[in-house]
């Protein structure tokens, strides 16, 4: 889910009943009530699996409506919501695994932010999609995408269209 844009107050807070199979109902963290983010086809198939293997083991781990949408997994917590601080540990222990340095929840909401940008969706529907406000906030996460752009347009304008 974090891979989608949210940040990771927010795919913590989420219940089963947040999900209707395509969308989840986010509960902004940053002062907006609630956003609708549509969730890809892997996405999809990955949440439905993780439901599923949640049915299967039953007892504290059976996803009801109220229910949080991931828990811990930990023997301490187990059963319990998966906290800030659980996925963040989860997502750098990830990261190490896949040999990619200092990976934690908040560099997925920066990549989504570039995939909206260089998929060509419109900038205000990506602040939508992302909960944010202010345009100068957004630029933060889509920076990267307009510099490569302008240097690209600049080398095609001078007819150098070779891709950087």
């Amino acid at each position: 889910m974090i891979s989608h844009g949210l940040r990771a107050s927010e795919a913590s807070a989420l219940n089963v009943e947040h999900w209707n199979g395509k969308i989840l109902k986010v509960h902004r963290s940053k002062g907006q009530n609630v956003s609708e983010v549509p969730l890809s086809r892997e996405a999809r198939s990955h949440l439905e699996a993780y439901l599923e293997w949640r049915r299967q083991q039953g007892g504290m781990f059976e996803p009801l409506p109220e229910s949080p949408m991931f828990l811990a997994q930990d023997p301490k917590s187990a059963g319990q919501r998966l906290g800030y601080k659980g996925l963040h540990r989860m997502v750098k222990k990830l990261g190490a695994i896949a040999g990619v340095e200092d990976l934690n929840p908040h560099r997925f909401r920066h990549t989504f932010g570039t995939e909206v940008i260089r998929r060509g969706v419109d900038p205000l529907f990506g602040k939508e999609l992302m909960g944010i406000k202010s345009d100068r906030v957004f630029q933060r996460y889509t920076k990267g995408v307009f510099k490569q752009a302008a240097a690209e347009a600049y080398l095609k304008a001078i007819g150098e269209d070779e891709n950087l």
